[in-house]
């Protein structure tokens, strides 16, 4: 047989003989949706991700597997989820950051092909023995119901009609409490009518503008810290600022406030003011940040801050320089979005000595506002005053 008949032979018996089926690619990660990324968007995900929520849904296998590209994505490029303050300066009780290992566990996920359990793929097709599979694992977003206990007083806001395809917006609505005498309030939340249009909320004290509390999707209450409160006087009224994202139709939205009363003891807590730090009007060199100062008269525990958020702030610092000369970072915050307006909230009230010298410098990527109001500090006596105390 000449050669060239029997390679020929031999090509056309290869393209006929039964093959094994290769895969586009195998698993090659260890982390798996049903232990380590189902946490991962419990702790960080899901208050937006959800049905009737902000933003596409990552509550189930299948959802988050459709969408892991775009997760990675976001994940490296940390724009997801949204927090500003740089890890290592100061410990924040509403942070949304992802750890290290939180991110390391999602980009595994989604580059080793996104395992549910036990090494399964999601092949998008129906598995007709449906008996033999795992339980399914499903994120949960705790919304629709108060999340610190049912509160002793609710309000509802006025209701707001946001318009399909409108965009983003900042309404301002003023509730009477209702309150007939001298209350003191420890905690107050807030409950979106409807969360798919809702991106933030900041509650003040009407009349004075004293922070009282604020709501981002993940984070949904504020409570002071243990022998604190604050004091609303009789016939107090709350103004509530609602910041509003469209959607696909018109919806109305009509949220609640709840406020929790503090408890027995109450007459003897400390009461929570605002420390405002505005930067002066004197000129200032082209691209140097915008600065604030102020000296503690009291031993103070410094709670929360509250920046400015205005359009091309890209940076804030908040010092502490104590009378010893020793310096500590409380916040050190970049690329801030006004997009998400959120306070920090420190896990544990920061104790500052008398004498102790605040700072804030403020940087921004173009001109900054006429209103030089930089940061609200949220802050109490580390002894409770007089009136208080009677």
């Amino acid at each position: 047989m000449p050669f060239v008949v029997v390679i020929g032979f031999l090509a056309a018996l290869w393209l006929i003989w039964p093959q094994r089926v290769q895969t586009h690619g195998s698993v090659t990660t260890t982390v798996l949706f049903d232990r380590e990324v189902v946490r991962v968007l419990n702790d960080h995900c899901v208050m937006c991700h959800m049905e009737g929520g902000l933003a596409f849904p990552l509550e189930t296998y299948e959802q988050t597997w459709r969408r892991g590209q775009a997760i990675r994505t976001s994940v490296l490029r940390h724009h997801m989820p949204p927090w500003s303050a740089v890890a290592g300066y100061g410990s924040f009780a509403n942070e949304n950051r992802l750890t290290v290992r939180e991110a390391q566990f999602v980009i595994s996920w989604v580059e080793g092909l996104g395992p549910r359990n036990a090494g399964k793929v999601f092949l998008n097709v129906a598995n007709p023995d449906a008996a033999r599979q795992p339980e399914v694992r499903a994120a949960y977003p705790h919304a629709g119901h108060w999340m610190i206990g049912t509160p002793d007083l609710t309000r509802e806001l006025a209701p707001t009609t946001v318009q399909a395809q409108q965009g983003d917006a900042v309404v301002r609505t003023v509730v009477d409490l209702g309150l007939d005498r001298e209350r003191r309030v420890d905690a107050i939340e807030y409950m979106p009518g409807d969360r798919r249009v809702v991106r933030a909320a900041v509650f003040t004290l009407a009349g004075t503008g004293q922070w009282l509390g604020s709501w981002t999707p993940w984070y949904g209450f504020v409570k002071a810290p243990a022998g604190s409160a604050f004091r609303l006087p009789a016939g107090a009224r709350v103004a509530a600022e609602i910041h509003y994202r469209g959607t696909t139709e018109t919806v109305v939205d009509r949220g609640t406030i709840g406020l929790t009363l503090a408890g027995a003891g109450a007459g003897a807590a400390r009461d929570i003011s605002d420390l405002v730090l505005v930067a002066g009007s004197a000129g200032r060199l082209k691209a140097a940040p915008l600065r604030a100062r102020v000296r503690l008269a009291a031993d103070t525990y410094v709670w929360a801050l509250q920046p400015r958020l205005v359009p091309g702030l890209s940076s804030l610092q908040v010092t502490a320089r104590k009378p010893d000369g020793r310096t500590d970072i409380l916040l050190f915050a970049q690329e801030i979005s006004t997009e998400w307006p959120t306070p920090y909230l420190l896990d544990r009230p920061v104790l500052l000595a008398k004498g102790t010298e605040l700072t804030v410098s403020a940087h921004y990527a173009s001109e900054p506002p006429a209103d030089r109001t930089l940061l609200t500090i949220s802050r109490y006596n580390a002894r409770a005053s007089q009136t208080a105390r009677r």
